[in-house]
């Protein structure tokens, strides 16, 4: 995995929009966030676009520090990515976001939570037992996690991921293409088999309203996921007019600051109570 790459796992391209300082943290300053819980998933509504029912969220890794605020993925992924350490994030992220799920359940919002994972955990032949159990530790089922894989990787670990990720749709995880557009390519692959959706990058969203060459792409990537019976969600989607060229080619769902930024846990089930009566 790149640096790239592993800023990609938690976050979105918008993320700039967190108050803090964007520079890396030094390693002992990341140590003591995760020895000090400070590492932490929020969330980002996935909403349908007709309905504006929320289907689900994105778990985005956060620093909670104690004097700069909240922090970006930037400041301390690149670095958990250096010293090996992304999997123990993973993991982290995982399970916290796990029982937050569990807790809104418990409250009466059944919502799928998305993890963007490393396709090099493909490699793991564990990987979807291990899933199976950590959902069934928080009290879930599989069809409460969805898996992001970001494209490019997917086509480069291929072979890894061809069985692996049947077996995680046989075991009832949502899988999405995430970043779908700016990779290699994956359109031969887009299997239901395979996949359950795909989130359209926001490169080709933003805009597309006035560029006709962005339009044309993003009407392709819809067209290929609606022939294999894919969920299609637009990313990073800020303002009407995106929305409405999302809409008019037939995307099923958005996620973005035109809905909302990324909230704590505790701020969830708050922000759709009042989402719900706009």
């Amino acid at each position: 995995m790149t640096s790239s790459q592993a800023d990609g796992v938690f976050t979105p391209p918008d993320h700039a929009k967190i108050a803090a300082d964007s520079s890396a943290m030094p390693i002992d300053e990341i140590w003591k966030a995760l020895v000090n819980d400070q590492l932490v998933p929020y969330f980002q509504p996935i909403v349908d676009i007709h309905s504006r029912r929320v289907l689900g969220v994105e778990a985005l890794a956060r620093w909670r520090h104690p004097a700069l605020g909240v922090l970006s993925p930037i400041t301390f992924v690149p670095v958990m990515e250096e010293r090996g350490m992304i999997r123990e994030l993973t993991e982290l992220i995982l399970e916290k976001s796990l029982y937050a799920c569990h807790d809104w359940l418990d409250q009466g919002h059944e919502l799928a939570v998305s993890i963007n994972l490393s396709a090099q955990l493909l490699a793991d032949p564990q990987l979807v037992n291990h899933l199976v159990q950590k959902v069934k530790l928080a009290g879930l089922t599989p069809a409460h996690l969805t898996l992001e894989f970001s494209e490019n990787p997917l086509r480069q670990y291929w072979t890894l991921a061809d069985t692996q990720l049947v077996a995680l749709r046989a075991a009832g995880f949502g899988v999405m293409v995430d970043e779908f557009g700016i990779g290699v390519g994956l359109t031969d692959k887009l299997h239901a088999s395979h996949f359950s959706g795909l989130k359209i990058d926001r490169a080709f969203v933003h805009g597309a309203g006035d560029n006709q060459h962005l339009r044309a792409i993003l009407a392709e990537a819809l067209e290929l996921g609606h022939a294999e019976g894919l969920n299609t969600i637009g990313m990073g989607v800020e303002d009407a007019t995106d929305l409405s060229v999302l809409s008019e080619l037939g995307c099923q769902s958005v996620q973005g600051y035109i809905c909302s930024a990324p909230l704590p846990a505790s701020g969830l089930i708050p922000w759709i109570s009042q989402w719900e009566k706009r």
